[in-house]
């Protein structure tokens, strides 16, 4: 059994960061979906009672808590609420899964580079085989 080479110990290597990276990245876009949904429900004053409103209204608690008390909450007559720290999260998280997002694709790149390293290499091997050894490799010593 051969040992990995140094290349595929790479290769492998980016393989797990991109899965790593895109798990982020998709953690990222569903909280701004999370914070998107929050922002509209508190704008148009949401029953609190409905489960849903509920669940997104913790979710979004969870991912604004670095961002609460930045900005004022302006409520309306009617009850609705204007949260700029919802704004702020969001445009804080998108900045952030525009940065992931560079990183995904510096890593498929560094990836594809990486395999068509690999191909050419192979292709190398099988255009110039090893040759098959010559006299000298079966001279004997001894007496």
């Amino acid at each position: 059994m051969s040992t990995p080479t140094h290349a595929s110990r790479r290769e492998t290597a980016l393989v797990i960061s991109r899965w790593l990276v895109l798990f982020l990245y998709g953690f990222l876009v569903a909280t701004e979906v999370v914070l998107l949904l929050a922002f509209f429900l508190l704008l148009f004053n949401a029953s609190t009672s409905a489960p849903f409103t509920q669940w997104v209204y913790r979710a979004a608690e969870r991912v604004l808590q670095p961002f609460r008390g930045i900005f004022p909450k302006i409520t309306g007559e009617s009850g609705s609420v204007l949260d700029l720290s919802v704004l702020f999260a969001m445009l804080m998280y998108g900045i952030f899964a525009l940065a992931v997002h560079a990183l995904i694709e510096w890593i498929e790149r560094r990836l594809l580079a990486a395999r068509r390293r690999a191909d050419e290499e192979a292709a190398e091997r099988s255009r110039y085989p090893t040759p098959p050894p010559g006299p000298h490799a079966a001279t004997r010593r001894g007496p």
